[in-house]
């Protein structure tokens, strides 16, 4: 356990975060959060600075020097706390109930940030010397909404820096406590499909004579991809790269069943060809597309006999390493126009975030594993790639830095919803364990700078030899 004062100094740095509305929809109180956020570094011996965002402030942190260079990312922005009505606590006030607390951002991202900077205040606090490696810690203040500057920002901030390993800003711990280490991110393409054939809705007997923008907007969204799901754009699969067999081997051996899936989301539809063999790969390895929403024409109560002057769809494509959302935007404008569906407007919304995926042996990866078997109580799970998506390709093409996600969301968290939570003894469990990776990263680098070298230093943190 961590000793009183530090879990007493944490729980009042999260309670103060938590009531500072940082929404970057918004553009609330972020210039407040990141001066909170700079002055929890200062206090805690970092060099800090914050820098300009397009819409929010950057917080900066560093630390040390020697031949390892590791960054930690995290964001204080949160997400709108809409529908109010829906939380049993004040959305903004830190609140434990049956061994969680609750509040906007508790888990994305102010109790991931605040968890590691309680231990790195254990580490530093055993270890008080100087600091063998680099440490940078990068906290955004923009990336509930796509972090729009974050590319630009590394570019003009760290011009030729180097990164050995990039801290995620999140990990996951499943249903039964077991933390899951998590080796890259899916990229998102999002588009939206336009139609228009009239000024006006016209009169229904005028589709005897004039063609229907939902109709064709279906045709055009049916044109996309198969039963199976596989999307019929040519050249789409072309940049897709083959796992490694180590990944593949992973993602072979599901950490919970098909059938746990099927129960926990209720669906009921499987994709051609998706069983309980190959449900897992897919998650991992598969780019897939999503039609997000139609819209259009009367959806009121009742009949109303009219032909829709517009419409529009939305859709959404997951993509995976090496596919680049920016080509495959080209390649869904040039299969539109070939399919007879270039009167379509195409609107991009998103198409900035690319795929990324780390060696699934690198070597922070045994460190981590290893450190969270300790002080979680289980082997965890090591993930080649998240479902989701997170704008991490600019920390990879412009650091050199490999990205591993490590933290406590567990999968009941509620991110972006109502009742948003983490675990009391889960935030208590990561403290401990981030406090012991900082000292395996101090011990790693004292081995003559060979991070890969297997060590074998003095007992971690909070263990008893």
């Amino acid at each position: 356990m961590i000793p009183n004062d530090h879990f007493i100094r944490a729980l009042n740095d999260l309670r103060r975060l938590v009531s500072l509305q940082s929404v970057s929809a918004r553009g609330d109180n972020l210039v407040e959060c990141a001066q909170a956020v700079r002055d929890l570094l200062d206090g805690a011996g970092f060099q800090t600075e914050i820098c300009d965002g397009e819409i929010g402030p950057y917080v900066v942190g560093e630390i040390g020097a020697g031949p390892l260079t590791v960054m930690i990312y995290n964001h204080y922005d949160v997400q709108p706390e809409d529908p109010v009505a829906l939380w049993h606590s004040p959305p903004f006030e830190l609140t434990e109930r049956d061994g969680r607390w609750y509040g906007r951002g508790v888990a994305d991202d102010k109790g991931e940030f605040v968890s590691r900077l309680a231990g790195w205040r254990l580490f530093r606090e055993q270890h008080p010397g100087p600091l063998p490696f680099r440490l940078i810690w990068l906290v955004d203040g923009e990336e509930e909404i796509g972090s729009p500057s974050l590319e630009e920002f590394l570019k003009r901030r760290f011009p030729g820096e180097r990164v050995d390993v990039c801290w995620w800003e999140y990990g996951e711990i499943d249903s039964s406590g077991r933390p899951i280490i998590l080796c890259g991110f899916k990229g998102v393409m999002a588009v939206e499909l336009r139609c228009r054939i009239a000024k006006a809705d016209l009169h229904s007997s005028l589709g005897a004579v004039f063609d229907n923008p939902l109709w064709r907007l279906a045709a055009a969204t049916a044109s996309l991809r198969d039963r199976s799901g596989r999307v019929l754009i040519d050249g789409f699969y072309d940049a897709v790269r083959a796992p490694a067999q180590a990944e593949s081997d992973l993602a072979s051996n599901p950490p919970f069943s098909f059938d746990s899936l099927v129960q926990a989301t209720g669906g009921q539809r499987v994709l051609q060809g998706i069983d309980d063999r190959n449900f897992y790969q897919a998650m991992n390895f598969a780019p897939c597309m999503n039609v997000n929403g139609f819209s259009g024409g009367y959806a009121g109560e009742g009949a109303k006999t009219v032909l829709p002057a517009a419409g529009f769809v939305k859709i959404d494509f997951r993509l995976v390493p090496d596919q680049d959302p920016q080509h495959v935007v080209r390649l869904l404008r040039a299969h539109l126009d070939r399919h007879g569906f270039d009167d379509i407007e195409l609107v991009v919304h998103d198409a900035n975030v690319k795929p990324v995926r780390s060696s699934t042996e690198h070597w922070f990866i045994r460190d981590a594993k290893e450190l969270l078997q300790k002080h979680f109580g289980q082997a965890p799970i090591v993930q080649p790639s998240s479902p989701a998506s997170g704008t991490s390709h600019p920390f990879v093409e412009q650091l050199g830095a490999d990205i591993v996600g490590i933290g406590l969301t567990h999968h009941g968290a509620m991110l972006h919803a109502p009742n948003e939570n983490i675990i009391v003894a889960q935030f208590i469990a990561m403290t401990e364990c981030s406090a012991a990776l900082f000292q395996r990263l101090a011990q790693r680098a004292g081995e003559k700078g060979d991070p890969d070298a297997r060590i074998a230093g003095e007992p971690e943190i909070g263990v008893t030899p």
